[in-house]
């Protein structure tokens, strides 16, 4: 099914926090792609894994901090990048990326995750 006819699906509010370290940026195609690395605690790791398991084939609508309008794209399998920076407050480090970034309004059809 193309992108533009994919369901979208809503990043999750509990989530959106780590949305505010997110890098835009063009891969060797010259398509957009974002990419966050980020420490996470238990909590925040079983709810990426969870929300990555709903979406299969399906754009993730992303809202970034200090923007009204929205990002869509398809959201990659999270990676492991290994020890967190804060070892007292966190787990781990985790990727979490996205591919076919494409700009534009907000979706309000979109599914809350």
């Amino acid at each position: 099914m193309p992108l533009d006819q994919t369901p979208i699906v809503d990043w999750p509010a509990e989530l959106a926090s780590l949305l505010e370290e997110a890098q835009i940026a063009f891969d060797d195609d010259g398509k957009q792609v974002c990419r966050i690395d980020v420490d996470v605690d238990a909590a925040t790791l079983r709810a990426i894994h969870e929300f990555e398991a709903h979406l299969r084939r399906r754009q993730v609508q992303l809202k970034l901090a200090g923007s009204d309008e929205c990002i869509r794209g398809e959201m990659n399998p999270s990676l492991g990048l290994g020890a967190p920076s804060d070892r007292i407050r966190h787990i781990a480090k985790v990727r979490v990326s996205f591919h076919d970034i494409q700009g534009g309004e907000c979706v309000d059809e979109a599914d809350g995750g």
